[in-house]
């Protein structure tokens, strides 16, 4: 990123008024080899940024040489030699960026193109040079420089002590920080100062430091630490300027960005120009038929990945505020800052308000952020921006640099393009590097991207018109399968992903005595293969789940033998657990990754995964006609049903010849039902006394034990209630009851007592009817996860005298496959019964279905209230 520098009025005065050094003092800024286009751009801006900082110091333009492209041993030396005139009274800087290492001999080398740069090399050159000397080597294990470059008329500053900080150092970032404070300063207290601001990052990031400055002193000989004899505390003693010899050295307005605000302000404030007017009425201009709270009027997205899988994205929102209530969701950003990890620069924030005037963030006040301490959730850093209101257009953009995770060593990305808002045009790019296996897709839409080949990157464009807002609905599958998203991943396929998958947790499936006997005794009694499942199933189940994912942590299962010592465990820990304890009882049993409630899309391989879960494929002959998909998560699945957000998702199942892809399939059987009793008799003065009845099955069941699992029993005859008297309105109601919902052995039952002297009936309650609301819909329905379900409600009427002589008729709609029902019976001859149902055996409606199943919810309830009695 282009590095840029706020300077306010005061200092600009006095740049102006400063003399410059003298004209002969010169200066050479060398940025070796890179290793990635990421830090190359940095190394240049850094070196950029020095020479104009040479210049504001007093050197002349001409006498700083920058050699940034390809430079190499010789091309350095021949810059190194003595210039014509040069006196022991003027000054020259050697300036290094980039990455040193060790040549043949042990001898410290500087890394450039062709044969290194050694420090005999260097000192040979600036022996020759008679100025005084000063030299900043800016480059991992750059102190043993230190010892080779001593001499009584030269001061060299390193970025590291010894040859044995490697890691790529922040102070050259700081140097020029500390020289751009105090551009006039000596060059012992820029160095010192430069120090001083690395201590006080990794202070703030919370990181135990790899690098220490040290620096060679011509006056003592000695190789110093921190802070190299200066008072920190006083003001920075500066030079001795000398006559100004022309005004051609000053940086121009171009170079400088001039803050109109006090000093150490974060935001400046700016008059209405045509620039605002015109980015206002184009935004009021922009369409917005559905008059929605905001439009995204410019999206722009760019994501490059360098050879060491360093990842750089650059973001950038260009939006208009309809109304106040998309200010919360616009003027709030949170960006990725967790060093070193995660960087975030933040290019620009911006508010144009509805005058034209406009407020802008300072970036470089951007907050460092926090590191990531917990393994859960990156640090961050927050931008706030002020006054924005109806009207107003925010603009963000940003850059974030992220470290390739050791845990996992893919790119792995997944990007929405989609927004909750309109977006009216984007703009993406993707850079990978060129003869690497990269697959970069764009997925729920037909653009094609522009493809060509810059600088050894394969780049992929797209230019998007307008996208309609996604906003998820009840009922919506996975946004996965409906919302444009950008995906990147250097994964080759999906038989690499295994192989890293088996290494990274190869030795967890050890299988020790204790999970042995574990196995044993839960097979104790125990007369079939079903069973002996079941009961491994519950007992893993009964354990505590805890997300302790920390690091290789994360995608690597604790052993069987750890977990069963705990007694907890997160998903994969669970189901690697339950793995081990079948496999004792000869159960073929398999771990499984899969994407609970997501869709991993198998044509793209990456990390798509959230959770794990345990396969046991069918066994006829063994009393198991059907494949199982066992997940002890969360200790309320009942044995043979599929846990919520599994049902049809692509799971990847680890077999002995490898890894292959199924898809979850219930047994056939596993109806997530809701039956619904009222036995009500009639008393002499017509009131209706009676008892309610609820069974559940499937995710019906699922449900109620979470409702109800974490309840006091108060609490749980309050939700009852609550419940009933949405079915029953007016009645009383007591005696409210709830089966032991740990119990996975047999469905909840709630049961209560109930009165009531209204004419109506109750109401069935099945939840699945509440998303047939709206009257139509574009996208498929998913009902009930994509699990087939069903509803009954049963109301026994017993007359005090004789019933109706004439009962309602009976109904029967079917719709697209989808059964709604009400029959009417006469018991006996004081006993009648309504009976009403709906059969969903089609879980996912197509919209081409919906207005059909809609109309028949519709009349079938329209049918229940015409046949009161």
């Amino acid at each position: 990123m282009a590095r840029r520098f706020v300077i306010p009025w005061v200092l600009l005065l006095a740049l102006l008024a400063v003399p410059v050094a003298r004209a002969a003092s010169r200066a050479l800024i060398v940025v070796g080899l890179a290793g990635s286009s990421e830090n190359e751009e940095d190394f240049n801006n850094l070196a950029a940024a020095t020479k104009k900082l040479l210049i504001t110091r007093g050197f002349p333009a001409d006498g700083i040489v920058v050699m940034t492209d390809h430079a190499t041993r010789d091309t350095i030396l021949q810059a190194l030699k003595p210039a014509q005139g040069d006196t022991a009274n003027d000054e020259f800087w050697l300036v290094l960026y980039g990455h040193s290492g060790t040549s043949m001999g042990g001898v410290p080398a500087f890394q450039v193109s062709g044969p290194r740069l050694t420090a005999a090399d260097l000192k040979t050159a600036l022996d020759a040079i008679p100025n005084k000397e000063f030299v900043m080597i800016g480059t991992s294990n750059s102190g043993a420089f230190l010892p080779v470059l001593q001499s009584p008329r030269r001061m060299v500053v390193s970025a590291t002590a010894g040859d044995a900080q490697t890691d790529q150092p922040r102070y050259p970032d700081k140097w020029v920080d500390a020289f751009t404070e105090n551009p006039k300063a000596l060059f012992a207290w820029i160095a010192a100062r430069a120090s001083a601001l690395v201590d006080e990052e990794y202070q703030s990031d919370g990181l135990a430091q790899t690098e220490s400055a040290q620096l060679a002193d011509p006056v003592s000989g000695a190789i110093l630490d921190p802070p190299f004899g200066q008072n920190m505390a006083a003001p920075a003693p500066a030079i001795t300027p000398a006559v100004a010899q022309n005004d051609e050295n000053l940086p121009s307005a171009s170079d400088i960005d001039i803050q109109q605000t006090h000093q150490g302000s974060e935001w400046v404030h700016s008059a209405p120009t045509d620039e605002t007017k015109r980015i206002l009425a184009e935004a009021k201009a922009a369409p917005n038929p559905d008059d929605d709270a905001a439009v995204v009027l410019d999206q722009q997205m760019k994501f490059t990945v360098e050879e060491d899988r360093t990842t750089d994205e650059v973001v950038y929102h260009r939006v208009y505020i309809a109304h106040e209530e998309a200010v919360e969701d616009w003027a709030n950003c949170e960006l990725p800052q967790s060093p070193p990890q995660a960087t975030t620069r933040l290019r620009i924030a911006r508010v144009i308000k509805p005058d034209g005037s406009s407020i802008s963030f300072d970036p470089s006040k951007l907050d460092r952020g926090a590191p990531n301490m917990t393994g859960d959730t990156p640090g961050s850093a927050m931008v706030y921006l002020p006054d924005v209101h109806a009207g107003s257009v925010v603009e963000l953009g940003y850059q974030t640099r992220e470290l390739l995770d050791a845990s996992l060593p893919h790119v792995s990305e997944a990007i929405p393009v989609q927004m909750s808002v309109p977006v009216l045009k984007s703009e993406l790019e993707v850079r990978v590097p060129v003869g690497q296996a990269y697959h970069v897709v764009l997925k729920n839409t037909s653009a094609q991207p522009a493809q060509s080949q810059e600088d050894d990157r394969a780049v992929s464009k797209w230019t998007l018109g307008p996208l309609a807002a996604a906003e998820p609905l009840p009922g919506d599958a996975p946004e996965q399968q409906w919302m444009v998203w950008l995906g990147i991943s250097s994964l080759p396929s999906w038989n690499e992903f295994a192989a890293w998958y088996g290494r990274i947790s190869n030795g967890s499936d050890i299988i020790d005595d204790s999970i042995k006997k574990t196995a044993a005794d839960l097979s104790v009694g125990a007369n079939t293969r079903m069973e002996k499942m079941q009961r491994a199933f519950e007992f893993v189940s009964a354990l505590r789940y805890i997300a302790i994912e920390l690091g290789v942590q994360g995608f690597r299962p604790r052993t069987p033998a750890e977990v069963l010592a705990n007694r907890y465990g997160d998903c994969k820990d669970k189901a690697n657990l339950l793995v081990a304890i079948l496999r004792c009882m000869n159960v073929d049993a398999r771990f499984v990754l899969i994407d609970r409630g997501g869709q991993t899309d198998v044509s793209f391989p990456s990390w798509q995964f959230n959770h794990a879960i345990c396969f046991v494929g069918k066994a006829p002959e063994a009393g198991q006609p059907t494949d199982l998909w066992l997940d002890s998560t969360d200790s309320i699945t009942p044995f043979g049903f599929i846990a919520p957000g599994d049902y049809g998702r692509q799971a990847f199942v680890f077999f002995k010849e490898g890894a292959a892809f199924r898809q979850v399939a219930g047994t056939g059987v596993d109806i997530s039902a809701i039956h619904d009793e009222w036995d009500l008799a009639q008393d002499a003065h017509g009131i209706w006394n009676g008892t309610f009845q609820r069974h559940t099955t499937g995710l019906a069941d699922y449900a109620t034990r979470a409702d109800f699992r974490s309840l006091s029993p108060g609490q749980r005859r309050q939700q009852i209630y609550e419940q009933l008297s949405d079915l029953w309105p007016g009645g009383d109601l007591s005696g409210a009851t709830i089966s032991d919902v740990s119990d996975l052995r047999h469905n909840v039952v709630i049961r209560a007592k109930a009165s009531n002297g209204a004419r109506f009936l109750p109401r069935p309650d099945f939840p699945w009817l509440n998303v047939f609301c709206t009257p139509e819909r574009d996208r498929p329905l998913l009902l009930n996860d994509g699990q087939q379900c069903a509803g009954t409600q049963t109301v026994r009427l017993h007359y005090a005298a004789g019933p109706p002589a004439k009962l309602p008729p009976s109904v029967a709609i079917t719709a697209a496959g989808q059964t709604l029902r009400i029959s009417w019976t006469k018991a006996d001859a004081h006993t009648i019964e309504r009976t009403a149902e709906i059969s969903f055996p089609k879980a996912t409606i197509p919209a081409a279905d919906y207005a059909a199943v809609h109309r028949g919810v519709e009349d079938w309830t329209a049918a229940l209230m015409r046949g009161e009695l």
